[in-house]
């Protein structure tokens, strides 16, 4: 019996590893032959053959992660055979599903426009369903307006009942509009309240005009506004009028309602229609914030016209004053951190360590996430080694470089804490591709899958909302501007950057044309010339400046055929080589006339070689920092900041 036992134990194992053995090779199975019946189904897809699509999207396993997005496939291909019961039949498949992946949204609100257009009644229950599961979604935003189209076109006979059911349709459009002002329903939703022909509170009007602004339409938005109060939609008016190209009107709107009605305005509403006024004429920026501080507002507003007077018009030692004053007047005020981080920089750079150490310890206390935040950081680090407190000066700097890594002052103070690497400490870099910026998804690795499939129309519904995928997605197009931009932008709203081999940090430091700067160096850092080409073009060969610059390095026409001319760069040479060579030509020549300094060459690429010489002589500095930070253009200034950030940049993550 013991022995029968025990043979029984062994049947039972081996059954077991059998099973095991199976589900192993089951699951491997299924993802490869999921990979392949959804790549070949792809290919069909994209040459519009949806016959053959749908057949092959049905042929991914069950088990497969990409079953899902097979189904929401097939579905497209019913919808375009026109097919749409079996469209709505595959759709529901993954919304009655168990999966939370971000395909389930999207497929429901699909469904829901098909069962729509069908006139099935089911599609009332499923926009709502979105509304309530995914209230944030575009999906939700956009079920409003089909919400309201839903009741306007089941419009009962009876009188009663048709003023419930407008109500009822008045609300859902006006949801939409208010949360996507420049959606592309607004304009019909707004046709929509027209012909509902229903009395339009104050607010409702404001709510059309603008959705009119927001696409565009002024002279509409400018209707609607006059059937409002002024005291309410004032900073609408100013806007609408500068649009419209009526400055005049416009000031007079924005005077009016700086001085009457800010208090009861919107803190951004107010600063909206202030920096309207001023774009109105670019030319006359400096002249427009002086009208603005010669009104001595005593309202909401105040705090930015004074800021933007101190930050732009008041010069010399008046400048010291008068962030003193905006300061004392609004201490916690949106404008009050780096209202207090120049005055302590003034303090340091008059050398009185004791008063900056104060208002730095002030500022690090109040404002540890303002964007001056690391250039505090920083200089308390150089404050304390002024002081001979070298241990906490050392602290400090290790800060700037852990809180803020990305910064133009994590390169300074890495300069600072290792200066045997000297003040360029990076040569060459290591190219390694731009590639999908995570490693693992929160969806069971679908968008990953669907991504590394060349799926890229599905990836982008699927991630909208996520700056670092648009940016991946439009760097695979090939549209490198806006692709740097966008994870530029992605990595600003993150408080905690992530390390340097993070994936997301090579799109916003892509490395393009990097194989053609190392060919045309000459004599110069090759990083520093791609940090030029990214901050100067964002690598848009045909970019063209207001000014008329050109081309990947923005030199100036006249000065690229002088540099053509001087070196006999040939006509024959692609033109985006000729102009990296032409840029690499000017740097050269630039720091061998500034005593063959970086430093003073990126100063001069931006600011002219003839203003870096004045300023040896009219700058009172010891060291790069308080060159630097005394640069009197500002826009030469921020530029010398970001390119050698970017040259940082380069450095840590290749």
């Amino acid at each position: 019996m013991r022995r029968r036992n025990k043979f029984d134990l062994y049947i039972v194992i081996i059954l077991a590893i059998i099973t095991f053995g199976y589900l192993i090779y089951s699951h491997t199975s299924a993802g490869t032959r999921g990979i392949e019946h959804y790549a070949s189904a792809l290919k069909s897809y994209k040459e519009n053959n949806y016959e053959k699509a749908f057949v092959d999207f049905g042929k991914v396993p069950h088990n497969s992660n990409l079953k899902h997005a097979a189904l929401f496939r097939q579905a497209r291909c019913a919808t375009a055979l026109d097919k749409k019961d079996l469209a709505i039949k595959k759709y529901k498949k993954v919304v009655h599903s168990n999966s939370k992946t971000s395909i389930v949204p999207i497929s429901q609100y699909n469904m829901a426009i098909l069962m729509y257009e069908s006139k099935n009644k089911s599609a009332k229950r499923y926009f709502k369903r979105l509304i309530k599961n995914y209230p944030s979604s575009d999906y939700a935003i956009a079920s409003n307006y089909y919400l309201g189209m839903i009741e306007v076109e089941n419009m009962p006979e009876s009188p009663k009942r048709q003023e419930k059911v407008k109500n009822k349709a008045l609300l859902y459009f006006k949801k939409y509009i208010e949360k996507a002002p420049d959606g592309r329903f607004t304009i019909n939703a707004i046709n929509e309240i027209k012909k509902l022909n229903m009395p339009l509170s104050n607010y409702d009007n404001l709510l059309i005009a603008k959705g009119y602004y927001a696409n565009g339409e002024y002279d509409n938005a400018k209707e609607y506004l006059h059937k409002t109060t002024l005291s309410e939609s004032w900073s609408d008016f100013a806007k609408n009028e500068f649009k419209l190209g009526n400055r005049e009107k416009g000031k007079e709107y924005l005077t009016k309602g700086l001085k009457e009605f800010a208090d009861s305005t919107e803190p951004n509403d107010i600063y909206e229609a202030i920096d309207s006024f001023i774009k109105s004429v670019p030319s006359a920026r400096k002249n427009s914030i002086k009208e603005l501080a010669a009104m001595n507002l005593k309202s909401t507003g105040a705090d930015y016209v004074d800021y933007l007077n101190c930050n732009e018009v008041i010069e010399g030692k008046a400048k010291e004053a008068c962030y003193r004053t905006l300061y004392e007047k609004y201490p916690n005020g949106q404008f009050s951190a780096d209202s207090l981080y120049n005055l302590f920089l003034s303090k340091y750079l008059q050398k009185k360590f004791y008063d900056a150490q104060r208002l730095g310890i002030l500022h690090m206390k109040k404002f540890p996430t303002a964007k001056s935040a690391p250039a505090v950081t920083y200089y308390m680090a150089k404050i304390s080694s002024k002081l001979k407190h070298y241990e906490s000066a050392n602290n400090y700097f290790k800060q700037v470089l852990f809180k803020y890594p990305d910064s133009y002052y994590a390169f300074r103070a890495n300069y600072n804490l290792y200066k045997d690497d000297g003040f360029l400490p990076f040569l060459e870099l290591s190219e390694k591709p731009v590639v999908f910026p995570y490693r693992k998804s929160l969806d069971n690795n679908l968008v990953i899958n669907i991504a590394l499939l060349k799926d890229y129309d599905l990836v982008e519904e699927l991630c909208k909302k996520d700056k670092f995928i648009q940016s991946w997605l439009a760097y695979e197009k090939g549209d490198y501007t806006v692709s740097a931009v966008l994870a530029r932008s992605a990595m600003e709203e993150m408080e905690t950057k992530p390390p340097y081999d993070d994936l997301r940090w090579r799109l916003v430091y892509p490395l393009h044309y990097y194989d053609v700067v190392k060919k045309v160096k000459g004599s110069n850092n090759p990083i520093i010339l791609e940090a030029i080409i990214k901050e100067e073009s964002h690598f848009n060969k045909n970019a063209k400046s207001y000014v008329g610059a050109i081309g990947l390095m923005q030199l100036m026409p006249a000065t690229y055929s002088e540099v053509i001319k001087s070196h006999n760069i040939p006509s024959t040479l692609d033109p985006s080589v000729a102009n990296i060579l032409a840029g690499s030509y000017y740097y050269a020549g630039l720091k061998k006339s500034l005593v063959n300094r970086d430093l003073y060459a990126i100063s001069a690429y931006n600011g002219g070689i003839g203003s870096v010489t004045s300023w040896f002589t009219k700058l009172i500095y010891n060291d790069t920092d308080e060159f630097v930070e005394q640069i009197p253009y500002p826009e030469t200034k921020n530029y010398v900041k970001k390119v050698l950030r970017t040259y940082w940049m380069y450095g840590k993550i290749y």
